[in-house]
Protein backbone atom coordinates (compact mmCIF):
# COMPACT_ATOMS: atom_id res chain seq x y z
CA UNK A 1 0.00 0.00 0.00
CA UNK A 2 2.85 2.31 0.97
CA UNK A 3 4.48 2.27 -2.28
CA UNK A 4 1.26 2.67 -3.95
CA UNK A 5 0.90 5.81 -1.97
CA UNK A 6 4.24 7.23 -3.11
CA UNK A 7 3.87 6.47 -6.46
CA UNK A 8 0.75 8.49 -6.52
CA UNK A 9 2.40 11.18 -4.14
CA UNK A 10 4.85 11.97 -6.80
CA UNK A 11 2.25 12.78 -9.67
CA UNK A 12 0.58 14.58 -6.82
CA UNK A 13 3.41 17.15 -5.32
CA UNK A 14 3.43 18.19 -9.18
CA UNK A 15 0.11 19.84 -9.12
CA UNK A 16 0.22 20.94 -5.90
CA UNK A 17 3.52 22.78 -5.00
CA UNK A 18 2.25 26.15 -4.78
CA UNK A 19 0.22 25.01 -1.97
CA UNK A 20 3.22 24.55 0.12
CA UNK A 21 3.12 28.47 1.43
CA UNK A 22 -0.54 28.24 2.38
CA UNK A 23 -0.28 24.35 3.77
CA UNK A 24 2.23 25.40 6.47
CA UNK A 25 -0.11 26.31 9.27
CA UNK A 26 -1.70 22.68 8.87
CA UNK A 27 0.24 20.78 11.38
CA UNK A 28 -1.45 22.55 13.90
CA UNK A 29 -4.85 24.46 14.78
CA UNK A 30 -3.59 28.03 16.86
CA UNK A 31 -6.73 27.19 18.90
CA UNK A 32 -6.80 23.88 19.80
CA UNK A 33 -10.79 24.10 20.56
CA UNK A 34 -11.66 26.06 17.38
CA UNK A 35 -13.76 24.15 14.96
CA UNK A 36 -11.11 22.42 13.10
CA UNK A 37 -10.14 24.07 9.47
CA UNK A 38 -9.92 20.42 7.98
CA UNK A 39 -8.04 22.02 4.96
CA UNK A 40 -7.57 19.25 2.41
CA UNK A 41 -10.25 16.49 2.58
CA UNK A 42 -13.20 17.71 0.96
CA UNK A 43 -15.00 14.73 2.79
CA UNK A 44 -14.30 14.55 6.40
CA UNK A 45 -16.57 13.03 9.61
CA UNK A 46 -15.57 13.18 13.36
CA UNK A 47 -17.90 11.38 15.71
CA UNK A 48 -17.70 10.48 19.75
CA UNK A 49 -19.38 6.95 20.31
CA UNK A 50 -20.12 7.09 23.91
CA UNK A 51 -22.34 9.94 23.92
CA UNK A 52 -23.38 9.52 20.25
CA UNK A 53 -22.13 12.88 19.06
CA UNK A 54 -21.02 13.89 15.47
CA UNK A 55 -18.36 16.74 16.29
CA UNK A 56 -17.10 17.34 12.80
CA UNK A 57 -18.92 16.85 9.60
CA UNK A 58 -18.57 18.08 5.20
CA UNK A 59 -19.79 15.44 2.95
CA UNK A 60 -20.09 12.93 4.79
CA UNK A 61 -22.97 11.43 2.54
CA UNK A 62 -21.11 12.28 -0.69
CA UNK A 63 -19.99 8.93 -2.32
CA UNK A 64 -16.46 8.31 -2.92
CA UNK A 65 -14.05 5.15 -3.44
CA UNK A 66 -12.97 3.35 -0.67
CA UNK A 67 -10.05 1.98 -1.80
CA UNK A 68 -8.17 -0.16 1.00
CA UNK A 69 -10.66 0.68 3.45
CA UNK A 70 -12.61 -1.69 1.70
CA UNK A 71 -10.77 -4.77 3.93
CA UNK A 72 -12.33 -3.91 6.84
CA UNK A 73 -15.61 -5.30 5.49
CA UNK A 74 -13.27 -7.95 3.86
CA UNK A 75 -11.83 -9.19 7.49
CA UNK A 76 -14.79 -8.27 8.71
CA UNK A 77 -16.35 -11.23 7.08
CA UNK A 78 -13.55 -13.50 7.43
CA UNK A 79 -13.65 -12.92 11.10
CA UNK A 80 -17.82 -14.25 11.14
CA UNK A 81 -16.43 -16.83 9.73
CA UNK A 82 -13.55 -18.10 11.33
CA UNK A 83 -14.00 -16.26 14.64
CA UNK A 84 -10.25 -17.49 15.89
CA UNK A 85 -8.67 -17.48 12.35
CA UNK A 86 -7.31 -20.97 12.90
CA UNK A 87 -7.43 -21.49 9.18
CA UNK A 88 -4.96 -22.31 6.80
CA UNK A 89 -5.16 -21.06 2.74
CA UNK A 90 -2.64 -21.51 0.29
CA UNK A 91 -2.04 -18.08 -2.39
CA UNK A 92 -4.40 -18.87 -5.53
CA UNK A 93 -3.31 -17.79 -9.05
CA UNK A 94 -6.08 -15.41 -8.83
CA UNK A 95 -4.51 -13.27 -5.98
CA UNK A 96 -1.82 -12.54 -7.82
CA UNK A 97 -3.81 -11.80 -11.30
CA UNK A 98 -3.44 -8.11 -12.25
CA UNK A 99 -7.37 -7.27 -11.98
CA UNK A 100 -6.78 -8.37 -8.37
CA UNK A 101 -2.98 -7.39 -7.30
CA UNK A 102 -2.10 -4.45 -9.97
CA UNK A 103 0.69 -3.68 -7.55
CA UNK A 104 2.96 -5.37 -5.06
CA UNK A 105 5.34 -4.16 -2.79
CA UNK A 106 8.82 -5.78 -3.00
CA UNK A 107 7.75 -8.26 -0.25
CA UNK A 108 4.79 -10.14 -0.78
CA UNK A 109 2.73 -13.63 -1.08
CA UNK A 110 3.38 -15.88 -3.21
CA UNK A 111 1.27 -17.55 -5.54
CA UNK A 112 1.21 -21.63 -3.72
CA UNK A 113 2.46 -20.46 -0.26
CA UNK A 114 0.92 -21.82 2.29
CA UNK A 115 -0.36 -18.89 5.18
CA UNK A 116 -2.32 -19.04 8.34
CA UNK A 117 -5.47 -17.14 7.84
CA UNK A 118 -3.85 -15.02 11.37
CA UNK A 119 -0.70 -14.26 9.11
CA UNK A 120 -3.01 -13.00 6.00
CA UNK A 121 -5.41 -11.12 7.99
CA UNK A 122 -2.43 -9.45 9.72
CA UNK A 123 -1.05 -8.66 6.36
CA UNK A 124 -4.40 -7.74 5.26
CA UNK A 125 -5.02 -5.10 7.82
CA UNK A 126 -1.63 -3.71 8.86
CA UNK A 127 0.11 -3.74 5.43
CA UNK A 128 -2.88 -3.62 3.40
CA UNK A 129 -1.53 -6.76 1.16
CA UNK A 130 -3.74 -6.71 -1.84
CA UNK A 131 -3.40 -10.92 -2.53
CA UNK A 132 -4.24 -11.34 1.11
CA UNK A 133 -7.63 -9.82 0.11
CA UNK A 134 -8.47 -11.73 -2.25
CA UNK A 135 -6.62 -14.98 -0.91
CA UNK A 136 -8.87 -14.53 2.48
CA UNK A 137 -11.70 -13.87 0.07
CA UNK A 138 -11.73 -17.28 -1.65
CA UNK A 139 -11.23 -18.83 1.76
CA UNK A 140 -14.98 -17.79 2.75
CA UNK A 141 -16.78 -18.12 -0.16
CA UNK A 142 -15.15 -20.27 -2.68
CA UNK A 143 -14.86 -17.67 -5.03
CA UNK A 144 -14.72 -13.74 -5.42
CA UNK A 145 -18.49 -12.84 -6.56
CA UNK A 146 -19.98 -15.02 -4.08
CA UNK A 147 -17.47 -13.06 -1.57
CA UNK A 148 -18.81 -9.86 -2.92
CA UNK A 149 -22.52 -10.77 -3.03
CA UNK A 150 -21.67 -11.28 0.79
CA UNK A 151 -20.31 -8.25 1.45
CA UNK A 152 -23.37 -6.26 -0.08
CA UNK A 153 -25.50 -8.34 1.99
CA UNK A 154 -23.55 -6.87 5.00
CA UNK A 155 -23.08 -3.84 4.18
CA UNK A 156 -27.00 -3.74 3.86
CA UNK A 157 -27.43 -5.29 7.13
CA UNK A 158 -25.66 -2.54 8.83
CA UNK A 159 -27.70 0.07 6.92
CA UNK A 160 -25.06 0.97 4.96
CA UNK A 161 -27.35 2.19 2.36
CA UNK A 162 -24.44 4.17 -0.03
CA UNK A 163 -22.08 1.74 -0.07
CA UNK A 164 -21.82 -1.15 -3.15
CA UNK A 165 -18.81 -3.04 -3.17
CA UNK A 166 -17.63 -5.06 -6.15
CA UNK A 167 -14.43 -6.68 -4.93
CA UNK A 168 -12.42 -7.59 -1.66
CA UNK A 169 -9.72 -5.15 -1.84
CA UNK A 170 -10.52 -2.00 -2.94
CA UNK A 171 -8.46 -1.84 -6.33
CA UNK A 172 -11.96 -0.77 -8.40
CA UNK A 173 -13.16 2.71 -8.41
CA UNK A 174 -16.96 3.05 -9.76
CA UNK A 175 -18.89 1.80 -9.17
CA UNK A 176 -17.47 0.66 -5.54
CA UNK A 177 -18.32 4.03 -3.47
CA UNK A 178 -19.49 4.38 -0.03
CA UNK A 179 -19.92 7.71 1.95
CA UNK A 180 -18.04 8.51 5.45
CA UNK A 181 -21.44 7.71 7.35
CA UNK A 182 -21.07 4.82 5.86
CA UNK A 183 -17.68 4.19 6.51
CA UNK A 184 -18.55 5.36 10.45
CA UNK A 185 -20.96 2.32 10.49
CA UNK A 186 -18.61 -0.06 9.56
CA UNK A 187 -15.75 0.75 11.30
CA UNK A 188 -17.65 1.21 14.81
CA UNK A 189 -19.27 -2.75 13.83
CA UNK A 190 -15.91 -4.01 13.20
CA UNK A 191 -14.44 -2.47 16.29
CA UNK A 192 -16.74 -4.27 18.28
CA UNK A 193 -14.82 -7.54 17.67
CA UNK A 194 -11.54 -8.13 19.79
CA UNK A 195 -9.31 -9.72 17.04
CA UNK A 196 -9.87 -7.48 14.37
CA UNK A 197 -9.58 -4.27 17.08
CA UNK A 198 -6.03 -6.00 18.27
CA UNK A 199 -4.69 -6.14 14.98
CA UNK A 200 -5.51 -2.66 13.71
CA UNK A 201 -3.97 -1.00 16.45
CA UNK A 202 -0.89 -3.23 15.59
CA UNK A 203 1.92 -1.00 14.26
CA UNK A 204 4.19 -3.93 12.60
CA UNK A 205 3.43 -7.74 12.07
CA UNK A 206 5.18 -10.39 9.63
CA UNK A 207 4.83 -12.84 7.67
CA UNK A 208 6.87 -16.15 8.70
CA UNK A 209 9.09 -18.03 6.73
CA UNK A 210 7.13 -20.70 4.52
CA UNK A 211 7.00 -23.31 1.72
CA UNK A 212 7.62 -20.60 -0.57
CA UNK A 213 10.41 -18.57 1.73
CA UNK A 214 12.85 -19.56 3.86
CA UNK A 215 12.93 -16.02 5.67
CA UNK A 216 10.14 -14.14 7.30
CA UNK A 217 9.46 -10.25 6.19
CA UNK A 218 8.36 -7.78 8.27
CA UNK A 219 5.59 -4.75 7.08
CA UNK A 220 4.56 -1.43 9.07
CA UNK A 221 1.49 -0.19 9.83
CA UNK A 222 0.20 2.02 6.48
CA UNK A 223 -1.66 4.23 9.03
CA UNK A 224 1.24 7.40 9.94
CA UNK A 225 -1.58 8.72 12.93
CA UNK A 226 -0.92 5.35 14.56
CA UNK A 227 2.34 4.72 13.39
CA UNK A 228 4.45 7.91 12.58
CA UNK A 229 7.97 6.21 12.54
CA UNK A 230 8.97 9.81 13.85
CA UNK A 231 7.90 11.90 11.03
CA UNK A 232 7.20 15.33 12.57
CA UNK A 233 3.75 16.30 10.98
CA UNK A 234 2.15 13.28 12.16
CA UNK A 235 4.02 12.93 15.37
CA UNK A 236 0.90 14.39 17.02
CA UNK A 237 2.03 13.28 20.65
CA UNK A 238 -1.16 10.68 21.05
CA UNK A 239 -0.13 8.55 18.90
CA UNK A 240 -0.36 5.62 21.30
CA UNK A 241 -4.09 7.12 21.93
CA UNK A 242 -4.78 5.61 18.58
CA UNK A 243 -6.31 2.56 17.95
CA UNK A 244 -7.05 1.53 14.46
CA UNK A 245 -8.74 1.18 11.93
CA UNK A 246 -7.88 1.58 8.20
CA UNK A 247 -5.91 3.49 4.82
CA UNK A 248 -7.06 3.41 1.84
CA UNK A 249 -5.71 4.88 -1.77
CA UNK A 250 -6.44 4.54 -5.35
CA UNK A 251 -5.92 7.57 -8.02
CA UNK A 252 -10.22 8.07 -8.42
CA UNK A 253 -10.53 8.32 -4.05
CA UNK A 254 -7.84 10.15 -3.08
CA UNK A 255 -6.16 9.27 0.22
CA UNK A 256 -8.61 7.94 2.60
CA UNK A 257 -8.37 7.24 6.31
CA UNK A 258 -10.54 5.97 8.59
CA UNK A 259 -8.96 6.20 12.54
CA UNK A 260 -10.27 5.58 15.73
CA UNK A 261 -8.87 6.72 19.01
CA UNK A 262 -9.34 5.82 22.72
CA UNK A 263 -9.29 9.52 24.85
CA UNK A 264 -10.35 8.77 28.56
CA UNK A 265 -13.39 7.44 28.69
CA UNK A 266 -14.26 8.69 24.95
CA UNK A 267 -14.08 6.80 21.67
CA UNK A 268 -13.76 9.17 18.36
CA UNK A 269 -13.98 7.81 15.23
CA UNK A 270 -13.34 10.07 11.85
CA UNK A 271 -12.88 9.55 8.46
CA UNK A 272 -11.23 11.47 5.55
CA UNK A 273 -11.38 10.72 1.97
CA UNK A 274 -10.30 12.38 -1.50
CA UNK A 275 -6.92 14.10 0.60
CA UNK A 276 -3.90 14.70 -1.83
CA UNK A 277 -0.11 14.78 -1.53
CA UNK A 278 1.28 18.19 -1.12
CA UNK A 279 4.55 19.66 0.13
CA UNK A 280 4.45 21.13 3.86
CA UNK A 281 7.39 23.03 5.00
CA UNK A 282 9.25 21.93 1.82
CA UNK A 283 8.49 18.51 2.45
CA UNK A 284 6.05 15.81 0.84
CA UNK A 285 3.02 14.85 3.05
CA UNK A 286 0.23 12.90 2.78
CA UNK A 287 -3.23 15.32 3.85
CA UNK A 288 -5.14 12.15 4.87
CA UNK A 289 -2.72 11.59 7.98
CA UNK A 290 -2.69 16.01 8.26
CA UNK A 291 -6.85 16.63 8.64
CA UNK A 292 -6.65 13.24 10.78
CA UNK A 293 -4.27 14.44 13.41
CA UNK A 294 -6.33 17.67 12.73
CA UNK A 295 -9.67 15.85 13.76
CA UNK A 296 -8.13 14.02 16.59
CA UNK A 297 -6.59 16.97 17.91
CA UNK A 298 -10.05 18.86 18.34
CA UNK A 299 -11.25 15.71 19.92
CA UNK A 300 -9.15 15.87 22.52
CA UNK A 301 -10.12 18.92 23.63
CA UNK A 302 -13.61 17.74 25.06
CA UNK A 303 -14.99 15.77 28.16
CA UNK A 304 -17.53 13.94 28.99
CA UNK A 305 -20.63 15.23 31.41
CA UNK A 306 -24.08 13.42 32.46
CA UNK A 307 -25.08 10.53 34.48
CA UNK A 308 -25.53 6.80 33.92
CA UNK A 309 -29.15 4.58 34.72
CA UNK A 310 -29.58 4.60 38.11
CA UNK A 311 -26.76 7.24 39.17
CA UNK A 312 -27.35 9.88 41.81
CA UNK A 313 -27.64 13.23 40.19
CA UNK A 314 -28.30 15.04 43.43
CA UNK A 315 -30.46 15.77 46.51
CA UNK A 316 -33.24 17.75 46.47
CA UNK A 317 -34.99 19.44 48.82
CA UNK A 318 -38.27 20.59 49.54
CA UNK A 319 -39.36 22.31 53.19
CA UNK A 320 -37.69 20.15 55.97
CA UNK A 321 -37.62 16.83 53.99
CA UNK A 322 -34.98 15.62 50.70
CA UNK A 323 -34.76 13.39 48.41
CA UNK A 324 -31.87 11.66 46.37
CA UNK A 325 -32.94 11.49 42.68
CA UNK A 326 -30.99 9.37 40.31
CA UNK A 327 -31.10 9.39 36.33
CA UNK A 328 -33.70 7.13 34.93
CA UNK A 329 -31.39 6.23 31.64
CA UNK A 330 -27.92 6.91 30.47
CA UNK A 331 -27.63 10.78 29.39
CA UNK A 332 -24.47 12.40 28.36
CA UNK A 333 -23.28 15.24 26.03
CA UNK A 334 -19.73 16.02 25.58
CA UNK A 335 -18.24 19.53 26.45
CA UNK A 336 -15.08 21.33 25.53
CA UNK A 337 -13.35 21.47 29.16
CA UNK A 338 -12.00 24.93 28.76
CA UNK A 339 -15.94 25.65 29.33
CA UNK A 340 -18.77 24.74 31.96
CA UNK A 341 -21.46 22.05 31.04
CA UNK A 342 -24.98 23.33 30.29
CA UNK A 343 -27.40 21.41 31.97
CA UNK A 344 -30.89 22.22 33.52
CA UNK A 345 -32.60 20.13 36.63
CA UNK A 346 -36.41 20.48 36.88
CA UNK A 347 -39.03 18.94 39.44
CA UNK A 348 -43.04 18.68 38.25
CA UNK A 349 -44.15 16.75 41.56
CA UNK A 350 -43.46 17.68 45.65
CA UNK A 351 -41.24 15.55 46.30
CA UNK A 352 -41.61 15.67 49.87
CA UNK A 353 -43.77 12.92 49.70
CA UNK A 354 -42.23 11.06 46.99
CA UNK A 355 -41.61 7.44 47.42
CA UNK A 356 -39.03 5.65 46.05
CA UNK A 357 -39.18 4.42 42.61
CA UNK A 358 -41.40 7.78 41.79
CA UNK A 359 -40.74 10.23 38.52
CA UNK A 360 -40.03 13.64 40.20
CA UNK A 361 -38.54 15.57 37.54
CA UNK A 362 -36.51 15.59 34.61
CA UNK A 363 -32.79 16.47 33.48
CA UNK A 364 -31.78 18.47 30.39
CA UNK A 365 -28.61 18.41 28.59
CA UNK A 366 -27.78 20.56 25.82
CA UNK A 367 -23.98 20.86 23.94
CA UNK A 368 -22.74 23.26 21.27
CA UNK A 369 -23.68 20.94 18.36
CA UNK A 370 -27.49 21.47 18.96
CA UNK A 371 -27.97 18.07 20.92
CA UNK A 372 -30.52 18.20 23.71
CA UNK A 373 -30.80 14.80 26.00
CA UNK A 374 -33.15 14.56 28.47
CA UNK A 375 -33.53 11.62 30.82
CA UNK A 376 -36.78 11.40 33.89
CA UNK A 377 -35.38 11.93 37.25
CA UNK A 378 -36.32 8.86 39.44
CA UNK A 379 -36.68 9.06 43.70
CA UNK A 380 -33.72 6.77 45.01
CA UNK A 381 -35.25 6.22 48.10
CA UNK A 382 -37.95 7.58 50.35
CA UNK A 383 -38.46 11.62 50.94
CA UNK A 384 -36.53 11.64 54.72
CA UNK A 385 -36.49 14.58 56.98
CA UNK A 386 -32.93 16.46 55.96
CA UNK A 387 -30.22 15.23 57.84
CA UNK A 388 -29.05 18.56 59.56
CA UNK A 389 -32.92 18.71 61.63
CA UNK A 390 -32.18 15.17 62.99
CA UNK A 391 -28.72 16.35 63.64
CA UNK A 392 -30.09 19.50 65.28
CA UNK A 393 -32.81 17.69 67.45
CA UNK A 394 -30.21 14.87 68.65
CA UNK A 395 -27.69 17.58 69.37
CA UNK A 396 -30.48 19.71 70.90
CA UNK A 397 -31.68 16.81 73.46
CA UNK A 398 -28.70 15.52 74.70
CA UNK A 399 -27.70 19.16 75.18
CA UNK A 400 -31.01 19.72 77.50
CA UNK A 401 -30.42 16.35 79.32
CA UNK A 402 -27.02 17.25 80.29
CA UNK A 403 -28.36 20.62 81.78
CA UNK A 404 -31.27 18.63 83.36
CA UNK A 405 -28.41 15.54 84.64
CA UNK A 406 -26.30 19.08 85.85
CA UNK A 407 -28.85 20.20 87.60
CA UNK A 408 -29.83 17.46 89.32
CA UNK A 409 -26.41 16.41 90.40
CA UNK A 410 -26.57 20.23 92.25
CA UNK A 411 -29.58 19.87 94.20
CA UNK A 412 -28.54 16.60 95.14
CA UNK A 413 -25.59 18.40 96.71
CA UNK A 414 -27.83 20.81 98.67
Amino acid sequence: MKKLICIALCVAIAACCTLSLAAKDDKMETDPYAVPQVKNAPIALLYEETTDTVLFSREADKTNPPASMTKVMTATLVLEYDPELKGTMVVPEEAMSKENCSWLDMDHLEVGEEVSVWDLMNYLLIASGNEAATTLAIYVAGDIPTFVDMMNKKAAELGMTSTHYVDPHGLSSVPQLITANDMLKLCRYAMKNDTFRKIVSTREGSIPASNKRSEAFCFRNSNSVLDPLGNRFYDTGFSDDIIGIKTGYIPDSGMNLSCAMQHGELRFYSVVMKGKGMFLEGEPCYTHCLDTATLMRYARTFARFGYGEGELVEQAKSGLKCLDVAADRDVYILYQDNKQPDYTVTYVSDIASAKKGDTVGTITLRDEFGNVRTAELIAAKDASVQAWIIYSAAGLIIAIAAVCIALGKRSRAK
